[in-house]
């Protein structure tokens, strides 16, 4: 697989998840071991020790004219998400941070075999989540093969950036700057999101409002700039997309229901195979036919209910929103106000 399709998997089938737990709960008690709390903000702090102005990489002689072209981009896309999205004027997205390796972080996320309801990991301050972040990829497996000795099904998946919520100023990372143009935008508002709200213990919330933010600002930013024939092949990789998430997310309701049955766990091993061989093998007819985007990466693992939660967490809620950002006149501040109303509880 070429590295820039790579790149259009992850970003597409996992969405970055928001590894801004740990970090945050380093400095608390909580429910992980040390050595998590331990590579979380070590990785944290090498991230913002190697960061430098995104000013001072532009005006340096020995920048790179691509680099020199992305950075400028990415600082376009930074004042957008400002002025026409209403995200924070903050300090993410100022800095660079050269990584050396293709992906920062590498999620975790976990089910018991008969539950498409993830396994939570507890943390002070921000709550529960249903995913784990790892600087190495070493430990993200390790930490797997634990819970899987444990009897839970477990997927590992590389994460291109995170955010962090805005306890700390997220810089940009080599990882992501040869991201196309609208998945690089996408990536900045989808972050942004998470600082602008986040309600503690709801994960597919907070995913599904950042990823209608991120789907929303992306349209309104190539129109903004004039690039109207990239709106239509936008919004056209877009319906691809959502045909194959409601094809994974119908596979889910089934298991949903299976696992909810009067018949025994010996009883609903099989059918639940049969569900997930009808699931790759309707994603192969409709990926022949160009109907779902390439995907082939993902199916090629092996596939369980971990993985459908992790798709499922950023997708879940997006009509919701999509229906709620109509009803707020299509003006962001009023958006995130009544979302945030929602999220915390109210009417």
């Amino acid at each position: 697989m070429k590295r820039q399709e790579k790149y259009r998997l992850v970003l597409n089938s996992q969405k970055l998840i928001g590894f801004f737990a740990v970090i945050v709960a380093v400095f608390s008690s909580g429910c992980q071991s040390l050595s998590y709390y331990t590579q979380a903000a070590a990785g944290q702090a090498g991230l913002m020790w190697n960061s430098r102005p995104i000013v001072e990489v532009i005006d340096d002689p020995a920048t790179s004219p691509h680099l020199k072209d992305r950075l400028l981009l990415l600082s376009d896309i930074r004042a957008f998400a400002e002025s026409d999205l209403s995200l924070p004027a903050n300090g993410s997205y100022q800095r660079y941070t050269d990584i050396g390796r293709e992906f920062v972080l590498w999620s975790l996320v976990a089910a018991e075999e008969f539950s498409v309801t993830p396994e939570l990991f507890c943390f002070p301050i921000v709550g529960c989540m249903s995913y784990l972040g790892f600087f190495e990829e070493e430990s993200a497996r390790d930490e797997a093969a634990r819970l899987r000795a444990k009897g839970l099904e477990v997927v590992v998946g590389p994460v291109a950036a995170y955010s962090t919520l805005g306890w700390f100023s997220d810089p940009i990372l080599s990882s992501v700057l040869d991201f196309p143009d609208t998945e690089l935008a996408g990536l900045i508002f989808h972050e942004l999101a998470h600082e602008r709200l986040f309600i503690k213990n709801d994960s597919t919330f907070n995913e599904s409002f950042a990823s209608f933010v991120e789907r929303e600002g992306v349209a309104k930013w190539l129109r903004e700039h004039g690039r109207e024939v990239e709106v239509k092949q936008y919004a056209k990789r877009l319906t691809k997309r959502d045909q194959l998430i409601d094809l994974i997310q119908n596979a889910r309701e089934k298991l949903k229901i299976l696992y909810a049955g009067g018949i025994s766990n010996n009883q609903k091993r099989l059918p639940k195979r049969y569900i997930f061989d009808d699931l790759k093998k309707s994603y192969q007819l409709l990926r022949d036919v160009g109907k779902v985007p390439n995907w082939d990466y993902w199916f090629k693992q092996n596939l369980n209910n971990a993985g459908l939660i992790s798709v499922g967490t950023y997708f879940d809620q997006l009509g919701f929103f999509e229906k709620l950002f109509i009803d707020s006149g299509r003006d962001f501040d009023r958006f995130y106000k009544n979302a945030e109303i929602i999220g915390e509880g109210g009417e």
